[in-house]
């Protein structure tokens, strides 16, 4: 439980603190032309590698 508390303070944190780029981010996703659509699916992915090498290492 305190695993996910930690990503989830983790999470919003990033999620307040990039807020304020989000033009920016979309500008750079456009320049290498990639979609807001992919870019969700491929932070998924990571997020789920990372997530499985932390489980990993905490079991």
């Amino acid at each position: 439980m305190k695993v996910i508390s930690i990503y989830l303070l983790i999470a919003g944190s990033l999620y307040l603190i990039t807020k304020p780029y989000k033009n920016n981010i979309d500008q750079i996703l456009n320049s290498i032309k990639l979609s807001t659509f992919d870019a969700l699916w491929l932070s998924y992915v990571e997020g789920m590698a990372i997530g499985g090498i932390i489980m990993l290492i905490i079991s």
